[in-house]
């Protein structure tokens, strides 16, 4: 089956992989313009953009405006039978339905949940048991499309975002070998999604991190999880921003004020939440890299009874 890929990050470097491995011909790369990168505003590409030049594949094309005629002209002359969309922007109707077999793309959630960008974060953020991925054929909505097929996982009970990413990534990549043969050998049997029972994914947002104490231990160690690396966890005290890197729930019987610290020892401390607490194992204080929370402790005068400051 002749393929164009449409992707731009890392999620979709396996699906690649296997693309190329099951004998599939990638007849050109779509992805995002390379962009200002790091402290020295280096011009980088995307991960996909990369694995093209190191893969041979070629044409690549990085469109900043996917209505543009040149950019649909282009596309129609590679003659594609399918394109396959990984972790991209959202495309027109004069793009997707350009091949015989139209689009399909690969949602790293089941769907009809959790549809928008950022699925696997808002799964663990909303302490979800269980995830997957699902393949299906885009349509004029967001994620909304019929569906190939879906493959489920566990999400563990301390799993973060970047270790879940990777998994799906590879569980993608293996939902859309099955994909490519049903699209191949059969005449493929699509399902409608359940819109009744559609929820929502949307874009990270900075302010998310800020840790509300009043919420729930359980709540915050989920954030905790979710937000691992954009856009992180993070409190104040004194009036100085403290990542919270990394913390763990605990039971407690005493009820002290949320955002309250009630114990300390030589590896961490514990702070009351609306229920329940939490124990802080890693944190960065602001200007200073990642480090213990004993560490930070050692050289501040902190005791039971210090309180954090609570979001307005």
């Amino acid at each position: 089956m002749n393929i164009v890929f449409m992707g731009s990050a890392q999620f979709g470097i396996p699906a690649l992989e296997k693309i190329l491995q099951c004998g599939h011909i990638i007849k050109g790369i779509v992805s995002t313009p390379a962009k200002e990168k790091g402290r020295g505003l280096k011009i980088v590409d995307s991960p996909i953009v990369e694995f093209a030049a190191k893969n041979g594949i070629s044409p690549v094309l990085t469109p900043q405006n996917l209505k543009s005629q040149e950019f649909i002209d282009s596309l129609k002359k590679i003659q594609a039978d399918l394109f396959v969309v990984v972790a991209f922007r959202i495309l027109p109707r004069e793009v997707f339905n350009i091949p015989s077999l139209g689009t399909i793309n690969i949602h790293a959630a089941l769907l009809p949940k959790y549809r928008g960008p950022a699925p696997i974060q808002r799964a663990i953020e909303a302490g979800e048991k269980k995830t997957g991925i699902t393949i299906f054929r885009i349509d004029d909505g967001i994620d909304t499309g019929n569906i190939i097929l879906k493959m489920e996982t566990a999400i563990g009970d301390f799993e973060t975002a970047p270790d879940l990413y990777d998994r799906l990534s590879i569980l993608g990549a293996e939902g859309l070998m099955e994909a490519l043969d049903n699209l191949s050998n059969n005449p493929v049997s699509y399902s409608r999604q359940e819109h009744a029972g559609a929820t929502a994914a949307p874009k990270l947002l900075k302010a998310e991190g800020n840790i509300d104490w009043r919420m729930s231990a359980r709540t915050i160690f989920n954030k905790i999880r979710a937000f691992k690396p954009f856009p992180g966890t993070y409190t104040f005290f004194n009036g100085k921003r403290l990542n919270v890197e990394w913390a763990e729930p605990v039971d407690i019987i005493v009820q002290n004020k949320p955002g309250e610290i009630f114990s300390t020892d030589a590896n961490g401390f514990n702070v009351q939440c609306g229920e329940g607490g939490i124990r802080i194992l890693e944190v960065k204080p602001e200007g200073k890299k990642s480090m213990s929370a004993g560490s930070f402790l050692a050289g501040r005068k902190i005791i039971p009874g210090a309180c954090f400051d609570m979001p307005t």
